[in-house]
């Protein structure tokens, strides 16, 4: 897979919520600040309808939603995103 921030190539998102839509397209700030969540507590999102317990955000999909939010005026203080 390329690098979509550095391409301006298209994200599409193959799961969750916004399943099929460009990552640039979803309104919803927050979910796109929990897929750039720049520290993980350690724990796991727990799917409820999936024999896939355990599961993160792939790299490539958090590092995209970061140059997202970057590229919508956020920046990085600590370990959160402020506008």
């Amino acid at each position: 897979m390329t690098d979509n921030i550095q391409t301006g190539e298209a994200m599409i998102l193959q799961f969750g919520k916004y399943k099929g839509k460009d990552l640039q397209a979803v309104s919803d700030e927050s979910y796109i600040m929990w897929l750039a969540k720049p520290v993980y507590t350690g724990k796991y999102y727990k799917s409820l309808h999936s024999t896939e317990l355990n599961w993160k955000v792939p790299f490539n999909v958090k590092m995209a939603a970061r140059g997202e939010l970057f590229r919508r005026g956020y920046k990085l203080v600590g370990e959160r995103f402020e506008k």
